[in-house]
């Protein structure tokens, strides 16, 4: 019984603990409104609201001080006696006289103690400080918090320096004024220092600490001292001082008895390498007692003036000083060069309509190249530099590197369309290898994606950090095509391909017959299709039909269908197919083995040619000039350009059949004018082999989003820091070249093919050699037990029980490449179990039952 009742009064028991604890875990009153509290405060500190409030509360209390002692200064002392009398406690008649401060008898109060009680004329520099504070809480807020120490300090040392001084003058000149000059603060400090050291010693201290705070804060004041100015002896010379690596780049000046230079070497300020060193105007004395929070240091902006700049009639100069100014700094902030992007150098296109010039071996008289009229301009209108953004990325890159103590100087910065990148130098003793690791810190603290570290800089010396812009520009296919530097490539190149601009905006043009062949990754939506687009359009607005023909695979079958319409322009296919663009994966072995076909042909007609001949740019040349005579057979070569769309699918599908014959072409192609472009959306090394990867020296990256797709690509990391939307890699065996893609939309494609598809044309599309795999001739086959392929039984098992004769059937069912089932399907009409082909369909298969087949395959073995 009593354990029965034991353990039925232990349910309760163990009941209450649980509502218990399910009390004390439940939040209280009091922890709800501190979390309502925090949630509140973080939202205000988000939008501002609380700094704002504070900054508004300052400058109230500023205003109100301000009025006061303004009034108070120009009282002449009437409000004295109401000040003494209110804090002698008298309540006599003074008390009930009105005061002539603007605030009352509180504002004369508040405005002796703080001239009178405090600092006197130093007082001046505490308002000047608060204004700074209230000012930079509501109108700067991102402005490094360490720069309010830096203005309280500079504010905190005038103010006592001046009041010390005008304590002393009020000494030495003593008068029956109101006023205390120096406060009573400043009468105590400057008794103190006068009883220890006397008045020569109190004018050293007052001069030294004054110069030192001048080497502090000016440029000029250091240059000076360190650089004195002394009278010239014959045969005597002063040497001037090595100043360090910081002290050197910031300070250095150009020596005043040099000789002037020339009226047009002054206006030329490009060519002047020392300009951007020279020193700012030197501030005024008001400037200096201020202490303004804005430094009269004027940014320079450096803009690069390329070879075809100098074909306009007036070139604006290419240096250019920004008012804006930046907080004064005693010593960190160097000066630092801003390189604005160059203003495109655009080249009318009114001669595109007129008649053109036409060389020997032109087939198409009347045939017009694309107007630019065709393309739109997507870019933004010129918004400048914003020098904010810039001053406060420079900021934070120096403030993270500096938190790991690595501390860095920055020298330049280069403004592109979609990216600016920052040149810093390293102090000495830092590892390069550690700067390069911190790319995820400075994205970090700049809250931006994409930011990419070069280190060092090649043949610069210093460590180059990209930082995406925050408001990127959309760089135009237009703009690309009707520059000044593309049009000048145009005729110097064969295969001229401007495809966007680099970070200084200069529009990126190459040539592709010296890549010769070109590999294209990215992941899927970062403008690998518009980089294609781009690289098509700049080749059809350089290139007539009869100088250029293309070959496109496009396993996704929608990409290139655009461009169907200028088949009789400029696009080559088999004789016996249906569409020249490839979208039937089992027909590209076809292909490339015609090309590789055609290949050997052009060698054998380039060595007939002679030896003045090694390539077909030669070939053509000498057709031209007409030392190769048509009536011998000779006549232009156009180039032939291979584009596929998605390398690796074609790869999943046709198997390793496509690699020997890409492989041959990249080896060999190059003299016989036929390139490649091949682009693929995994880059895995199962699609770029090392067998590809050797042949494709240039290669171009759209963002990744791993660093090992980066190292496939590269052979180095950096797609995976790109920021996608045309941001791309070009690289070429040494440097990376980080451009930005030029965009190009669906109607303008549309809209190029159709100004094509109207004009006169050759009729048909540009015939490739008839391909035939081995053992397809015509004849009968013969089998041989020797040659007998290890899947022949199988196979043959196969055809005899689907009854159906087909290649690729065989080619579907065994997952083996074209080649090899053609060969199978000739051993299988060699043995007589398939008849000969008929055309498409398929072969007629003899055997009929597996018990008579397995005794032809007794005998064949």
């Amino acid at each position: 019984m009593a354990k029965t009742s034991g353990k039925t009064s232990s349910n309760p028991r163990g009941r209450r603990p649980a509502a218990g604890g399910a009390k004390r875990n439940a939040p209280s009153p009091l922890t709800t409104l501190f979390g309502g509290l925090k949630d509140l405060m973080k939202v205000n500190f988000d939008n501002r609201r609380i700094p704002t409030l504070i900054g508004l509360a300052l400058a109230a209390c500023s205003l109100f001080a301000c009025l006061a002692l303004i009034t108070f200064l120009f009282s002449g002392g009437s409000d004295q006696s109401l000040i003494y009398a209110a804090r002698d406690g008298e309540a006599a008649t003074e008390l009930g006289r009105e005061a002539k401060n603007i605030l009352g008898l509180p504002g004369a109060r508040l405005a002796d103690y703080l001239f009178n009680q405090l600092f006197g004329w130093g007082i001046v520099f505490a308002l000047s400080y608060v204004v700074y504070l209230f000012a930079h809480l509501i109108w700067r807020p991102r402005i490094a918090p360490y720069r309010y120490i830096t203005s309280f300090l500079i504010n905190g040392f005038l103010l006592l320096w001046v009041s010390v001084a005008a304590a002393g003058l009020q000494s030495l000149f003593p008068s029956d004024s109101f006023l205390r000059w120096g406060g009573l603060r400043g009468e105590e400090l400057f008794t103190y220092i006068y009883k220890g050291i006397g008045i020569a010693g109190l004018i050293g201290v007052l001069a030294f600490t004054l110069l030192i705070f001048a080497v502090t804060c000016s440029s000029r004041v250091l240059s000076a001292i360190q650089n004195p100015k002394v009278p010239k002896v014959p045969h005597v010379s002063v040497p001037r001082p090595q100043v360090g690596g910081f002290f050197s780049r910031l300070f250095s000046r150009k020596k005043k008895d040099e000789e002037p230079q020339s009226e047009v070497e002054g206006e030329s300020y490009s060519q002047d390498e020392d300009a951007w060193r020279d020193e700012p105007p030197m501030p005024t004395d008001d400037e200096d007692m201020d202490v303004q929070e804005e430094d009269p240091t004027p940014y320079v902006v450096h803009t690069p003036t390329t070879a075809t700049t100098s074909h306009t009639a007036e070139a604006a100069p290419s240096v250019t000083s920004f008012s804006r100014t930046t907080t004064s700094e005693p010593s960190d902030v160097p000066e630092m060069i801003v390189e604005e992007a160059p203003k495109d150098d655009l080249v009318e296109d009114g001669d595109r309509t007129a008649p053109e010039p036409l060389a020997p071996g032109i087939q198409l008289a009347l045939y017009r190249k694309p107007t630019i009229d065709l393309l739109r301009d997507y870019e933004q209108g010129g918004t400048g530099i914003d020098m904010e953004e810039i001053e406060y990325n420079k900021q934070k890159i120096i403030d993270t590197l500096a938190s790991f103590k690595m501390n860095v100087t920055p020298c330049k910065a280069t403004v592109g369309p979609t990216v600016t990148l920052y040149e810093v130098i390293p102090e000495s003793g830092i590892k390069v290898s550690r700067i390069k690791t911190m790319e995820d810190d400075i994205a970090m603290s700049l809250k931006s994606e994409g930011v990419r570290i070069i280190a060092p800089m090649p043949g610069l010396g210093t460590i180059g950090i990209e930082v995406p812009n925050s408001t990127p520009q959309t760089v135009s296919m237009r703009s690309i095509l009707a520059s000044r530097k593309y049009r000048e490539q145009q005729e110097k190149m064969e295969l001229p391909i401007g495809i966007g601009k680099t970070i200084t905006n200069e529009p990126f043009i190459f040539d592709l017959t010296k890549m010769p062949h070109l590999l294209i990754a990215g992941a899927t939506g970062q403008g690998k299709s518009v980089g294609l687009n781009a690289l098509i359009t700049s080749l059809l607005y350089s290139k007539r039909p009869e100088e250029l023909k293309f070959v496109m695979v496009d396993p996704k079958m929608l990409e290139f269908s655009i461009y169907e319409e200028i088949e009789r322009h400029f696009l080559a296919k088999l004789p016996d197919a249906e569409r020249a663009i490839i979208t039937d994966m089992t027909k590209v072995v076809a292909t490339l083995n015609s090309l590789c076909i055609e290949m050997d042909n052009r060698y054998r007609l380039l060595q007939t040619a002679g030896r003045a001949v090694r390539n077909i740019r030669e070939y053509n040349e000498q057709v031209r000039s007409g030392a190769l005579k048509r009536i011998d057979g000779h006549e232009i070569l156009p180039y032939i350009v291979l584009i596929v769309d998605e390398f690796a699918d074609l790869m999943m599908t046709v198997g390793k059949e496509v690699e020997q014959p890409i492989a041959r072409l990249a080896q060999k192609a190059r003299a016989a004018g036929i390139h490649m472009v091949i682009a693929t959306q995994r880059p895995s090394t199962d699609v770029i082999t090392g067998l590809i990867k050797a042949n494709f020296p240039a290669r171009i990256a759209f963002k990744v989003f791993s660093m090992v797709d980066s190292r496939t690509v590269l052979d180095s990391p950096g797609a995976n820091q790109l920021i996608g939307r045309g941001d791309m890699l070009f690289y070429q065996g040494k440097d990376m070249i980080r451009v930005q893609c030029a965009f190009m939309d669906t109607p303008e494609t549309e809209a190029i093919v159709e100004y094509i598809a109207q004009q006169e044309s050759t009729g048909s599309a540009y015939e490739l050699p008839e391909y035939i795999p081995e053992g397809e001739e015509n004849g009968a086959k013969g089998f041989n037990p020797n040659e007998k392929d290890s899947l022949f039984d199988e196979v043959a098992r196969m055809v005899v029980q689907t009854q159906v004769g087909s290649t690729s059937n065989i080619q579907r069912k065994f997952n083996i490449g074209y080649n090899r089932a053609g060969r199978l399907m000739d051993q299988l009409e060699g043995a007589g179990i398939v008849g000969v082909q008929e055309g498409s369909k398929p072969r007629e298969v003899y055997i009929k039952d597996q018990a008579t087949l397995e005794q032809l395959l007794q005998k064949l073995s």
